[in-house]
């Protein structure tokens, strides 16, 4: 199944030994944005992990063990932290806002 792939996929490079790095942003509607992305071979930033905090309140988070909902999904893609206007984050930093918005 296309979805299993996919997670055992993301699952691989999360694990793997890879550069993880670590991204938050807000837009324009007051959404709060994080991603860890693993660096590829290419330069490109894979999201493994991607949480958000909505204008509702309601903060979601998306990995392999939950790739999607109703509400979004971890991206099917890399993403380009220029372009979203993501500023960098250090792991303890990603590490204590994940377990925040996880509960």
């Amino acid at each position: 199944m296309l979805q299993d792939r996919r997670r055992e996929s993301i699952r691989a490079l999360d694990e793997s030994d890879r550069p993880h790095l670590y991204w938050h942003g807000v837009d324009g509607d007051g959404h709060v944005w994080l991603f860890e992305t693993v660096l590829d071979d290419g330069g490109e930033y894979w999201p493994v992990r991607h949480a958000e905090l909505g204008s509702d309140g309601l903060a979601r988070t998306y990995s392999w063990r939950h790739i999607e909902d109703e509400h979004g999904f971890l991206a099917e893609g890399p993403i380009y932290p220029d372009d979203f206007g993501l500023n960098a984050l250090t792991a303890e930093e990603f590490g204590t806002l994940w377990t925040a918005l996880s509960r």
